[in-house]
């Protein structure tokens, strides 16, 4: 049953979700009871694939009582034992917010002590009861301790048993600061927003962290914290500890571990050039070799399967390279969600770089298991060996790199090794690079801005197109310096820079043109999922001045193939400001229009590639006229891309695409001659066929 269904109170499934929702297992319910918005902690608590699933059933239909717990209805194996707490939402009273706590593990320990039934009321018990001796020892099993705060010194109380999780000397008192010293480092920033969260607004709060322990061991711990107010009206903050390291497939236990790779548990980019810089200090350096590793055909897994599968597949690979591979090979993870690489310390040892090129492939194409499925994977591989004086680790790096690109280009399966020249364009990429990065902080880039129009040729909105004036090159458009800057890890500053010039320029758009006109802006290395993407969308369109309703956000339609609940928190941060988010290229991803269908998304933009062939291409008609339909049916607006005749246009009007975009109408301009067009509008255009 849908959110939609009868059962579902008219409006309440739209404002559930434009309120804030708790990171953890979490039902927001209307009045009469039935759930409108649902984490995607609790449908997968319930066994079901989307939360939309939970939406429009009733609350006493998920949840029915087991004695002290509730079992929670799931399509899932076993039961599913869940504690529960509820109160009003504080955005707004009307709706209640209700957090799930996962206790299936401990009622099963409690089946086999009497005492363990005492550990569900852990949290609200005084500190004297959490060390009794028959509760510790369940506690100790489990290896969950229990915790409070106490807001009137700001110190953090662990019990006995979390004193022996984390390493904290007893009885010295501990900081919240003390403890996230031992914190992963990079995990510290979103510990210490959940903790804010929690303290300051009494949100409840679940998350998982890695710790590094006084003895040098990595734990991974999953938290969870309550606010809740005591018999005398003050707030009592405390909740639970678990250690799930040994949950964990490939667990982090070194310590060091910000050089690891916290997928795979291999070297990371920055201990593979330590070690590279210790190996070609050798004498025997001429038999150092670098081998860069990209899984073919990686998106199609994350958008098929998700991207947790996705990283399930990266843990088998690595521990596929690194049992596979001779103790002269160190396989890292380097930049990119889908790329390796094996540093060789001794080539001949390794039977020379052919065989091990081969046996680096023969590794890859063994089927893997994921899912259920057996996927048949191939990977492009580039190579290069160590030959002149004065190469670093970080060269060797990037010429494989570069040879790796070489051979995708070639096909799937692949393997090339570094040459002279392309060895030379390299070092011009580092170099255009280096360029590129001036340009962004002297300001030194340009957008132009191409019209999106109506049917009657008013224009509604502006796309920003980046493009960069080069000192020997000329106007270079995205295609000649896009690839650059992603190697070059640019993408995000990139799409900051541009988001900030667009909304600046279009900011006086409606003093030209006597109405609002919207700024669409693509992002690509700047995207929801990126935890300052809220904020700095918030601060860039508050600096302008410009009314969110004119903002127009373009994803390309992989990017929302599998919205992790960060993607979706943070367009739903933004969307209920009033900004939009269009669906860029639609047509020519994976992703499932179940998924697309619960997207917080209001346009769709069709694929120049389906509007080139509208005139001669009977598919490209079937598949345009499908799109429009889709989007229409789902209250979705659609927008035509590349819109180039007369021909084009009257099929399109006859479609029933609401805007337009293309040469037919006027290409990206410079902002000074887009104000002026604005000025003129609306654009007069001959929609007849010739």
């Amino acid at each position: 049953m849908s959110a939609a269904s009868s059962e579902d109170p008219p409006g309440w499934t739209g404002l559930a979700h434009a309120v804030w929702l708790p990171e953890c297992a979490t039902l927001i319910s209307a009045p009469d009871g039935t759930v409108v918005r649902a984490s995607e902690q609790a449908a997968a608590l319930a066994g079901e694939a989307f939360p939309e699933a939970l939406a429009g059933r009733k609350l006493p239909e998920l949840l029915v009582a087991d004695g002290a717990v509730w079992r929670l209805r799931s399509r899932g194996p076993g039961r599913t034992l869940v504690r529960k707490i509820s109160w009003p939402h504080h955005e707004d009273k009307r709706l209640l917010t209700t957090v799930l706590v996962d206790v299936s593990d401990l009622t099963d320990i409690a089946e086999r002590h009497p005492m363990a039934r005492r550990f569900s009321d852990a949290e609200a018990a005084p500190a004297h009861v959490w060390d009794d001796s028959a509760l510790r020892e369940v506690q100790l099993r489990a290896r969950i301790g229990t915790w409070r705060w106490d807001s009137a010194d700001e110190a953090f109380q662990p019990s006995s048993v979390l004193r022996e999780i984390t390493g904290f000397p007893e009885p010295t008192r501990v900081s919240f600061e003390q403890y996230l010293a031992a914190v992963h480092p990079y995990d510290r920033q979103w510990v210490r927003q959940a903790w804010a969260s929690l303290t300051k607004h009494h949100h409840p709060v679940e998350i998982e962290h890695r710790y590094l322990r006084p003895d040098g061991a990595q734990r991974i711990f999953r938290v969870r914290g309550t606010a809740t107010s005591d018999a005398a009206g003050r707030v009592v903050v405390s909740g639970t500890t678990h250690d799930i390291t040994d949950r964990h497939e490939a667990p982090l236990t070194t310590s060091g571990s910000s050089r690891l790779d916290p997928v795979t548990g291999l070297f990371n980019r920055t201990a593979a050039r330590e070690l590279l810089q210790g190996l070609l200090a050798r004498p025997t350096s001429n038999e150092v070799a670098v081998l860069a590793c990209r899984v073919d055909n990686f998106k199609r897994v994350i958008t098929s399967l998700g991207h947790d599968a996705g990283d399930e597949l990266l843990a088998i690979l690595a521990r596929r390279l690194t049992d596979g591979l001779g103790a002269e090979c160190t396989p890292v993870r380097v930049t990119g969600e889908d790329e390796f690489a094996i540093l060789c310390s001794d080539l001949a040892a390794a039977g020379g770089l052919e065989a091990l090129s081969d046996r680096v492939s023969g590794l890859v194409r063994t089927p893997a298991p994921i899912r259920g499925q057996l996927l048949q994977l191939s990977a492009s591989i580039g190579a290069a060996v160590h030959e002149t004086p004065g190469e670093r680790g970080e060269d060797l790096l990037r010429f494989a790199t570069a040879a790796m690109g070489a051979a995708r280009d070639r096909g799937l399966g692949r393997v090339h090794r570094a040459d002279s020249a392309l060895i030379a364009s390299v070092d011009q990429q580092v170099h255009i690079e280096a360029q590129l990065r001036a340009a962004l902080k002297q300001d030194g880039l340009q957008l132009h801005y191409q019209p999106i129009v109506n049917s009657d040729g008013s224009v509604l909105a502006g796309e920003a197109l980046v493009r960069w004036p080069h000192p020997q090159r000329g106007l270079l458009s995205p295609g000649a310096f896009l690839p650059v800057a992603e190697r070059g890890g640019l993408l995000r500053e990139l799409d900051r820079w541009v988001l900030r010039t667009a909304l600046r320029d279009a900011a006086h758009w409606r003093d030209v043109s006597g109405k609002p006109v919207g700024i669409a802006v693509n992002l690509t290395g700047l995207v929801p999922a990126d935890p300052e993407f809220s904020d700095f969308v918030a601060e860039t369109a508050a600096a302008a001045g410009i009314d969110w309703s004119q903002l127009i956000l373009e994803l390309v339609e992989t990017e929302l193939a599998d919205p992790r609940t960060q993607t979706r928190q943070g367009m739903h941060n933004v969307t209920r400001h009033g900004a939009r988010f269009a669906i860029d290229d639609f047509g020519t991803g994976h992703s499932s229009l179940a998924r697309f269908k619960h997207l917080p998304t209001d346009l769709v933009k069709i694929d120049r590639q389906f509007v080139a062939g509208l005139e001669t291409d009977p598919a490209d008609l079937a598949l345009t006229r499908s799109i429009i339909d889709m989007a229409h049916a789902l209250g979705r607006g659609c927008i035509a891309e590349g819109v180039e005749t007369a021909g084009q246009f009257q099929t399109l009007l006859e479609l029933g695409a609401d805007a337009y975009q293309g040469w037919l109408f006027a290409p990206a301009l410079p902002e000074d001659e887009f104000t002026a067009l604005l000025a003129h509008a609306p654009l007069r255009v001959d929609c007849h066929r010739a």
